[in-house]
């Protein structure tokens, strides 16, 4: 009882919508109402809820691709060639990579602005992202995911020349790869690439 339990129960709150991008449902905002005494938090998180129903529905439906059976060499060909026709924006990432996790929340609202445009979001991570983790955080995320074997991570990391996460990769409509880097640019960046090839 107390602050300091009221601060652990909205901590809780605030992982399930930033982690997960998971709204409330009806029994935990009864339990919210219920709850707390001081009506000014309850606003805040049914407020934050809210945005979060928004953001939940705008986000790409999950889908989760085996990679077991394609070689380490025709792999990430093999990825992009799922995608004829569309822009594919490929992200490398783990779940124990602080930036990777902040660059996924900062990059919410680019989704929502390409939910109704030939742009396709990939995510790539290995064996190091543990599965029970991983499962967890990528219904946060949608979109298209592929968990790597540890040569098939190393091959594609050492093919693009990347050294370190959070990474990128831009592939334009006919499977080019067109720009990659390590490292956020920020959103009004990647907006302006991923309009650029649109525009092709």
């Amino acid at each position: 009882d107390g602050l300091f339990y009221d601060i652990l129960i909205s901590n809780a709150y605030c992982k399930q919508f930033e982690s997960e991008l998971c709204p409330l449902s009806e029994k935990q905002k009864q339990n919210i109402l219920a709850y707390f005494k001081d009506e000014e938090v309850a606003k805040i998180l049914m407020s934050r809820n809210a945005e979060i129903e928004k953001m939940a529905s705008e986000k790409p439906p999950l889908v989760i691709h085996q990679t077991s059976e394609v070689p380490k060499e025709q792999l990430l060909d093999s990825i992009i060639s799922n995608y004829k026709g569309k822009v594919v924006y490929v992200h490398l990432w783990a779940t124990w990579c602080a930036p990777c996790m902040n660059a996924m929340q900062k990059s919410r609202g680019i989704k929502s602005l390409m939910k109704d445009k030939d742009v396709v979001f990939v995510y790539l991570t290995d064996e190091s992202s543990p599965k029970k983790l991983w499962d967890e955080k990528i219904n946060g995320i949608g979109g298209e995911h592929y968990r790597l074997n540890t040569e098939q991570w190393e091959y594609i990391m050492d093919k693009s020349g990347f050294e370190a996460i959070p990474s990128y990769m831009f592939f334009n409509k006919g499977g080019k790869l067109i720009k990659h880097y390590t490292g956020s640019q920020g959103n009004q960046e990647v907006l302006n690439t991923l309009n650029s090839l649109l525009q092709e």
